[in-house]
């Protein structure tokens, strides 16, 4: 009887075989892993995108209400009014005191606390600001998508022909610190005049 002996051609053709499987195996685990990571940094650059538009538009909104105050004389207090995309009318308080003497802290006049950097206090809760130098703006997007920002006001009178004011605006639900959501509030400041 005769028995089939494999050359050592075949052998070695067997065994390359198993290596371009045990390879292209590797390879395959490489490319997932790689796609993955991919991923996560498609991920995050959406992400990114998004805040930024919410940082644009928080930035406009501000600007808006800094228009509307610095079109007033300086020395006028007339209330002004701005309504949002969801038919709220926000009254705009134009009333300012001298620095330390109003609503605004040591470091404000009227309106939301100013820090000693001169830049809205984002630690004072929104219903501690006093009525008039806050709203929460409702912003209408594509789609019937909806941004609520939260803006505050402070306006320091310096003369009877001059005043500041500080604005700032976030969106709601914003953190100040910490984490992928690390972005400053705007804060705007102007001095108008007579």
């Amino acid at each position: 009887m005769k028995t089939f002996e494999p050359t050592s051609g075949s052998a070695s053709r067997r065994l390359e075989r198993g290596s371009f499987l045990l390879e292209s195996l590797i390879a395959m685990i490489v490319l997932a892993i790689g796609l993955g990571g991919l991923s996560s940094l498609l991920m995050a650059s959406l992400y990114t995108n998004h805040r930024s538009s919410q940082d644009t538009s928080s930035t406009m909104v501000a600007e808006h209400v800094l228009e509307q105050i610095s079109a007033l004389p300086a020395n006028s207090a007339t209330a002004l009014t701005v309504t949002d995309c969801a038919g709220t009318a926000w009254n705009i308080s134009t009333q300012g005191h001298a620095q330390a003497a109003g609503s605004g802290g040591s470091y404000g006049g009227d309106g939301a606390t100013l820090t000693s950097g001169g830049v809205i206090d984002w630690t004072q809760a929104y219903g501690a600001v006093p009525a008039g130098y806050a709203m929460q703006y409702v912003d209408c997007g594509n789609g019937g998508r909806q941004t609520v920002y939260d803006v505050r006001w402070d306006l320091i009178t310096m003369s009877s022909y001059a005043r500041m004011a500080i604005i700032s605006a976030r969106p709601t639900g914003a953190t100040v610190n910490g984490g992928l959501r690390f972005v400053m509030p705007a804060n705007l400041r102007t001095i108008g005049g007579m």
